[in-house]
């Protein structure tokens, strides 16, 4: 149950980070600070995916979660967005 509640805590934070990256995109705030954000963002999302693909979460039903979350918080993935090259290996892969 700890490990649910600290999953859930998660999901609260990158809401708020993205309150944060719209209300500076919105107005017209530096864009490093807005990277920044998206960072931090990126980061959360990150380590909420770990948590979902440890046990006792590693199940199918998880990987379903982690795609919702996916759908969420990132939309409008653009096609082609990978550049780094061992990512882009493991992509083409895929």
């Amino acid at each position: 149950m700890k490990r649910n509640h600290h999953l859930k805590d998660l999901v609260e934070n990158i809401r708020k980070t993205e309150e944060m990256i719209l209300l500076h995109k919105t107005n017209s705030s530096l864009p490093i600070i807005v990277n920044q954000y998206e960072a931090i963002k990126a980061k959360q999302v990150s380590e909420l995916i770990d948590g979902l693909a440890m046990p006792p979460y590693q199940t199918i039903e998880s990987i379903s979660v982690i795609k919702h979350l996916l759908n969420k918080f990132y939309p409008d993935i653009p096609e082609g967005l990978v550049k780094q090259k061992e990512l882009k290996e493991l992509e083409d892969t895929i």
